[in-house]
């Protein structure tokens, strides 16, 4: 076995770095694991609708790192790191801070993608994260003292979109005229047939506009103008709320060292780095060669940093690592206050029913169990007699 000089250095804890921290000081307690954040709280992004609906607390969502990694004996550190150096196995931080490692892991996750379109960043919301989350909040609160109809446009008919608006025609009814402007013919294009026809269903019954085939040119502060097969519209508009694509976070390496693709790093099979053995990428970051048309989504990257943790133990005891492979174990979807749709593994569910499983598998999969029980406990001791239909339909398929 390699004597383990150094730590392994996690850079980045959202659903990758977390399951892969957690996953290796699991399967070998003694190895020496840092994780870095920029942030001090995990956020469980799945969730940040009903956090915007009430339907569950903030803190629900947002466990403190501190608490998720003392408790198993993992190091973290909350900084924003700003250069690697491949050769030297040296990292650089924001405060000058140099630390050298072992292994090393990037998981930096997404931000918000643009696409250079002229207006978003300085006139559009965004919901990527919490600071996202309250200043949109904010921004709809202070609108119920207005006028009602406010013009609410969506940029993205993919999920985030599609929850989105649902929650916000649910929580404030009448008080939005809400738009989704989607680029492709249909909603949710690469998601499941079940629940884009659910999604469909949902936003018809909350007269939710839906504009396909459109594109977005410009936002301003009064007007947003999308093209289309009709030629170029110039549309009054209250709030843009961005939803259209995300792109990895990746400031901190240069072009030169490392390979991408479609803007994200290429590893191999095994999760490498090209030309870095004891350096891997996984999350929304990584691209695995020969499997690019897997989904940015939790689920891959939940697998991915699980698939890791073994990976890594394997090269520690010097044997040879395993190729990754995706298991598909469905999708879910909110749909509105009470209300959700989910496909996968032999199983299809909409409405309150779909609702209650979503939060029930999205409860044990929070990071920190204490916080997890915390969280479902009671409300699961509630909802015994519904799980019992569920679970007898699931075992039926």
């Amino acid at each position: 076995m390699k004597s383990i000089q150094k730590p392994i250095v996690i850079v980045g804890a959202g659903f990758a770095g977390m399951t892969f921290a957690l996953n290796l000081k699991n399967l070998n307690p003694s190895l020496p694991i840092l994780v870095v954040d920029s942030e001090s709280s995990f956020i469980f992004k799945p969730l940040m609708y009903e956090v915007l609906s009430k339907e569950i607390r903030s803190w629900e969502a947002t466990p403190k790192f501190a608490n998720i990694f003392s408790d198993v004996g993992i190091t973290f550190l909350k900084n924003c790191l700003t250069k690697v150096c491949f050769k030297e196995n040296m990292l650089e931080f924001s405060d000058e801070l140099k630390l050298s490692f072992q292994y090393l892991v990037i998981c930096t996750g997404s931000i918000p993608n643009s696409f250079s379109t002229k207006g978003v960043e300085e006139n559009c919301y965004f919901f990527n994260d919490f600071h996202d989350l309250n200043q949109l909040k904010s921004f709809l609160i202070k609108s119920q003292k207005t006028s009602f109809h406010k013009k609410l446009f969506i940029v993205g008919g993919g999920p985030s979109g599609v929850e989105l608006a649902c929650k916000i025609k649910d929580i404030f009814k009448d008080q939005f005229e809400i738009h989704i402007i989607e680029k492709s013919n249909e909603i949710l294009n690469r998601n499941k047939i079940f629940n884009r026809e659910q999604s469909e269903k949902a936003l018809e019954k909350r007269k939710i506009n839906v504009l396909l085939n459109s594109t977005v040119q410009e936002v301003s502060e009064t007007k947003i103008i999308i093209s289309n097969e009709g030629g170029i519209t110039s549309l009054d508009k209250d709030i843009v709320i961005w939803t259209a694509g995300v792109k990895p976070n990746l400031s901190y390496l240069k072009t030169d060292e490392i390979t991408k693709k479609f803007g994200r790093v290429l590893v191999n099979n095994n999760l490498q780095i090209e030309n870095h053995e004891n350096c891997f990428a996984i999350g929304d970051i990584a691209i695995i060669e020969g499997m690019e048309d897997l989904p940015i989504t939790a689920q891959v990257a939940m697998q991915e940093g699980s698939h890791l943790a073994k990976n890594l133990g394997l090269l520690i005891q010097e044997k040879d690592p395993l190729p990754f492979e995706f298991q598909d174990n469905g999708e879910m979807i909110s749909l509105g206050i009470g209300e959700a749709s989910i496909s996968g593994i032999g199983v299809t569910l909409s409405g309150k029913l779909a609702y209650e499983a979503r939060r029930l598998i999205y409860a044990s999969k929070l990071p920190n169990i204490t916080e997890s029980l915390k969280s479902a406990s009671s409300w699961i001791f509630q909802k015994k007699s519904i799980f019992r239909k569920f679970f007898k339909k699931d075992s039926s398929n």
